[in-house]
């Protein structure tokens, strides 16, 4: 017991400043939310003003469309600012998109809204994994990592809720509250060791290992972060770009890329944008749309904070794994319901179906969506990872802004229960890519995972090289 009360006393900065980049997410997960109510509303018969079909398609894509802007502007901040500082500013633009909210009056308003909440979303999926694997004790890492994931879907709740219950000008205020309180806080957090030994002010690094650790011996912690940051110290762009070419990073950066695109192609923006549009198209009755949303979205965050407590115990492969047949397997129902419905099946028969697939499909924040963001956070070396927060973030923006746009004309072409089926034959190959390919990270110092890229690296190129021996 004691030992547990010692190990709460010395993680609990890194807890407390996980939780103030958590109330940022909340903020962003208010934005992503905000979708699937106000859309619904704004495409009925009585809307506060006329959005057509089209226009909705363009206010849900627009989020992802900011986010290639935002991943480039967190990257050039992460390069000149450092991890913390960064993660600060992706709020500026969060304060613009719920003011365009509060004056809303027509879909011009909204999709400026969308592209600055966008960018804040680009912004801090660049920095903050970055942050967290700055200051976080390996132990705990992928699990901090995690919860400010949670935080989002938290958001995604809270919208659930107050989208059908207020208007959107006092759902703008509520959320400009919400990040404002962050923006206030967040600056008073130190800066992360990592940033003061790269600007070679080792007492100030001193002090906040001291500060973010709770120890009052910090000579092996501060010994273990300059030998990290000076072993993978580049000082160039051509540098840098060598280093992006060594076997282990190009690696590691294809990786992350195939991460994101399985996350971003899984359906996860269909459902999280359009789920209450999908539900009137099934013709659910039992449960009003509105209402079932929001009782998918408590149950994401529960099995978002199953995945808090998975990640670090089960790991990452594991959790990739199990999200990854979840989603197959909801998707098929889903598309298996929408097939039926083709078929003149009677709706109020096949209510149970859509739900439980609506259910089965909350599996993909257990690991779909956790996994690749703590990954981020591990596989690169310190010089390349603001370079690693920009790929990864600018790839999630791209295949999410290709995903959320075309849905709607897939459907248009194809129905829904076609669309559906891809999403599973994605998911599929993401079964496959996760046993196989994707190396396990948990519990291990960001030195240690650099050597295990290497020596897996090293293992493939000696299989290759005897494999041609032998064809040879």
């Amino acid at each position: 017991m004691a030992k547990i009360f010692e190990a709460v006393l010395q993680l609990w900065p890194q807890c407390y400043a996980t939780l103030l980049v958590c109330l940022l997410n909340i903020s962003i997960g208010l934005a992503s939310g905000w979708t699937s109510p106000y859309l619904a509303q704004l495409t009925s018969e009585n809307p506060p003003f006329r959005v057509t079909s089209e226009e909705g398609s363009w206010i849900a894509s627009l989020l992802h469309l900011g986010r290639l802007l935002g991943a480039v502007i967190g990257s050039l901040l992460l390069e000149y600012f450092g991890s913390k500082m960064s993660v600060l500013l992706t709020g500026v633009p969060m304060i613009f998109s719920w003011i365009c909210i509060i004056c809303v009056n027509s879909p011009i308003w909204l999709y400026v809204a969308r592209i600055f909440s966008g960018m804040s979303m680009g912004m801090v999926f660049s920095c903050y994994p970055i942050y967290i694997g700055e200051i976080s004790a390996p132990s705990i890492r992928g699990a901090l990592v995690c919860v400010i994931i949670n935080g989002l879907l938290i958001g995604i709740l809270f919208a659930s809720i107050m989208g059908p219950n207020m208007s959107m000008m006092y759902f703008g205020i509520i959320s400009l509250i919400v990040t404002l309180g962050y923006m206030a806080i967040f600056p008073f957090l130190p800066q992360t060791p990592h940033y003061y030994v790269q600007h070679n002010n080792i007492k100030r690094a001193e002090q906040a290992i001291q500060w973010y650790y709770r120890k009052p011996d910090v000579k092996s912690e501060i010994e273990a972060v300059e030998h990290f940051v000076k072993s993978t110290s580049a000082k160039s762009i051509k540098e840098r770009l060598e280093q992006i070419k060594k076997p282990e990073n190009r690696h590691s950066l294809i990786m992350i890329i195939l991460l994101y695109m399985f996350m971003q192609l899984s359906g996860l923006n269909t459902i999280l944008f359009y789920m209450e549009i999908i539900a009137r198209k099934a013709m659910v009755t039992l449960i009003t749309p509105s209402t079932l949303v929001i009782i998918i979205s408590a149950i994401n965050v529960i099995v978002g904070w199953m995945g808090v407590v998975a990640i670090d115990r089960c790991g990452r492969r594991i959790l990739l794994a199990i999200s990854s047949f979840g989603v197959m397997t909801g998707m098929i129902l889903l598309g298996l319901y929408f097939f039926l419905l083709d078929y003149d099946y009677d709706p109020s028969n096949l209510e149970w179906l859509i739900i439980l697939s609506f259910l089965i499909l909350t599996t993909m924040m257990f690991g779909l969506i956790l996994a690749p963001n703590a990954m981020l956070s591990e596989l690169f070396p310190s010089d390349l990872k603001s370079i690693a927060g920009f790929v990864g973030s600018i790839s999630s923006a791209i295949f999410a802004f290709v995903a959320s746009k075309t849905y709607q004309s897939l459907v248009d072409i194809i129905t829904e229960k076609y669309v559906f089926w891809i999403y599973a034959v994605i998911m599929l190959i993401s079964l496959i890519y996760s046993l196989i390919v994707v190396p396990e990270t948990k519990g291990k110092t960001l030195q240690e995972i650099q050597d295990l890229m290497i020596a897996r690296r090293s293992q493939q190129s000696r299989i290759t090289q005897q494999s041609s021996v032998e064809t040879g």
